[in-house]
């Protein structure tokens, strides 16, 4: 199994002969500063299309430190994770990563492309308990090309890397101190990324350029979440905490078929109706699994708040038992998807999309385009919500209100880069509906389980009558919820 490991940091250009200077400036009250200067070779690998960096994957056989080792940096927001494995007797990858890494780079044969030899003076800067704050490496990177274009040969970069001890505020104070000392933060996501001369994320001067930016951190969270899924596979137990990466990875699901269909006209249509009807398969396959954790939740807190007179029979277990087996069928069916072809044909896609979206001409507008398909989505939330207006409206009506009101906040997210105030306002007040929307579903979704769960023990001969308690509750919830929804918008 693989080594985990968060890596939260900063990275600096500086120029060769920049100086450091005072290193104790770095250090808080009582910490202390430990360095050392290391020799690394690292070989980088992909595929001969490059199928791995394209989604923001880098995969390297590392010698020369204490990490000696195969490492693949998956990408995340505000952070990355590394995986990290032992070198095994040959120049192969171990068979666990070549699977993790399958929807990505298929059967097609890895190869090495780029080796960077860097020295590394490294400063460790350690809390009066020995525990690491952060360190500070200062890389000397010369660059042998493997067949793969280089972009840059050598250059000198230093990386700020936050340790157990560390916080933002370290980080922030090493930041400062580096860049009074003439030091700019890099533009360039990694080593591997500098010397091929990838593309940054663009900067925001189109309609196309800002959506651009908001597609490739959901294409980047979705990645994020097959590695996070996939190495920590779903445990399900009576004590199991909920899974936040399928928590994650499913809104970032919901975030990308919102842009895709908020902003139509901005995208050509067949990809962008194929991108959106493989994205909601995957997505009701995360569904299974997340919904049942967030039920198992929520009805233990509800048999628990309920007086000990009221609860007759062993009600907890047997909610608990019907959703955690359910769990386990919908977690294993999960992690069968994520080994289908069908989802490495969705990976590939999104790689696609990550790297050049297919946007139509009205894309390359400025970005005020995006402010009248902004003020569409928030119109027809408003629509929705008339629409639910009186208190006896289906609850599908909410449902699709709901929706909407997702779709609206996503959308003014995706633009707010670009818009401003005007679209994190919208973004907020539709925040605020989501959350009285989604205790009105949610209520509504338990409401449909615990009835069910009723004629199960009723048809076994067991006393339903707390059932029928825990109904009327999450009745009289979603009751409250859908009448605070509609006073928040005034309808």
């Amino acid at each position: 199994m693989a080594d985990t490991h968060r890596e939260i940091e900063t990275k600096f250009d500086v120029a060769p002969d920049f100086t450091l200077g005072d290193l104790a400036e770095f250090a808080g009250p009582g910490a202390s500063v430990q360095s050392r200067t290391v020799n690394l070779s690292s070989a980088y690998y992909d595929t001969a299309e490059n199928d791995l960096l394209r989604s923001r994957l880098t995969l390297r056989r590392r010698i020369g430190d204490t990490d000696t080792g195969w490492h693949l940096k998956v990408p995340g927001v505000g952070f990355r994770t590394e995986l990290h494995w032992p070198l095994p007797g040959n120049d192969e990858p171990p068979e666990e990563l070549r699977n993790l890494i399958w929807p990505f780079a298929g059967q097609d044969e890895l190869v090495r492309t780029i080796t960077l030899n860097t020295t590394r003076t490294s400063h460790r800067i350690t809390a009066p308990d020995g525990r690491l704050v952060f360190e500070l490496a200062d890389d000397e990177v010369r660059v042998s090309s493997e067949g793969a274009p280089v972009a840059v040969s050598r250059w000198r970069e230093l990386e700020v890397e936050l340790g157990q001890a560390g916080s933002t505020a370290d980080l922030n104070r090493a930041t400062r101190l580096l860049l009074a000392r003439g030091a700019f933060v890099s533009r360039s996501g990694s080593k591997l990324q500098r010397a091929m001369g990838c593309p940054d994320d663009p900067a925001i001067s189109s309609a196309a350029t800002t959506l651009t930016s908001y597609l490739r951190a959901q294409c980047d969270a979705l990645t994020a979440g097959h590695f996070a899924i996939s190495v920590k596979p779903f445990e399900a137990s009576a004590t199991s905490p909920p899974h936040e990466a399928i928590h994650q990875t499913r809104v970032a699901t919901r975030r990308l078929r919102a842009a895709l269909r908020i902003f139509a006209p901005l995208f050509d249509a067949e990809p962008a109706t194929r991108l959106q009807d493989e994205l909601a398969w995957f997505a009701a396959e995360l569904g299974e699994v997340r919904d049942r954790e967030v039920l198992r939740s929520r009805l233990a807190r509800a048999v628990d708040d309920l007086p000990a007179y009221l609860v007759v029979g062993p009600v907890a277990r047997r909610i608990d038992d019907v959703l955690l087996t359910e769990l386990r069928q919908h977690a294993g069916a999960l992690l069968d998807t994520m080994r289908d072809e069908r989802y490495r044909v969705l990976v590939r896609d999104l790689a696609r999309w990550r790297e050049q979206p297919p946007f139509t001409p009205e894309a390359a507008g400025p970005p005020s385009v995006l402010t009248e398909y902004v003020d569409a989505a928030e119109r027809k939330l408003g629509k929705r919500m008339k629409r639910a207006a009186g208190n006896h409206t289906p609850a599908e009506q909410l449902h699709q209100a709901r929706k909407a009101g997702k779709r609206a906040r996503y959308a003014a997210e995706a633009a707010a880069p670009a818009l401003g105030k005007r679209a994190s306002a919208v973004a907020k007040r539709a925040s605020r509906l989501q959350t009285l929307l989604g205790e009105h579903q949610d209520a509504i979704v338990a409401t449909e389980v615990l009835r069910r769960i009723a004629d199960q023990v009723a048809d076994e001969g067991e006393n339903a009558f707390t059932y029928g308690i825990l109904v009327a509750d999450q009745r009289r919830i979603a009751t409250t919820s859908a009448q605070a929804a509609r006073a928040s918008t005034g309808t």
